[in-house]
């Protein structure tokens, strides 16, 4: 079952599930972070193990390194990391319906083999009448 808040969630509990997802995909569960909320475009563990591991492609990196997502929470500052790696934006819809999304969020500076990155990992934020969920959308490099 996809996670859920209520529709009047605040922005650090958006980010917060954010934060949730990607210690997921640092321990290696990218299963279970794919489980948390639907997705725009079908992928699977698999395919986003390997755009993470290709930095944001699905072609290897052109020299060969591998790289890890790793978790935010080592960051230096990890409280003041999120907050400022985490956009939440209700303001701007992006040409997505307003009946069924109240916003996207920028998961920016996606910590890869232990340092802030340019991977960004975009969500919508879906409405499901009295709750929200995010709907993943990528992970790319901005």
């Amino acid at each position: 079952m996809h996670k859920k808040l209520p529709i009047d969630a605040s922005d650090a509990d958006i980010r917060s599930i954010v934060v949730e997802w990607s210690e997921l995909i640092a321990e290696g569960k990218f299963d279970v972070a794919l489980s948390l909320f639907p997705s725009a475009d079908p992928i699977n563990s698999t395919e986003l193990e390997c755009w993470i591991e290709n930095y944001g492609s699905p072609d290897p990196y052109p020299d060969g390194r591998k790289y890890k997502l790793t978790s935010i929470m080592d960051q230096p500052n990890a409280d003041e990391f999120v907050e400022k790696s985490i956009d939440v934006d209700r303001q701007n819809l992006f040409g997505l319906d307003p009946s069924k999304y109240v916003g996207m969020v920028h998961y920016d500076n996606v910590p890869l083999n232990g340092q802030p990155s340019d991977l960004t990992a975009r969500f919508h934020i879906q409405r499901l009448d009295r709750e929200i969920t995010l709907e993943f959308l990528d992970i790319h490099v901005m």
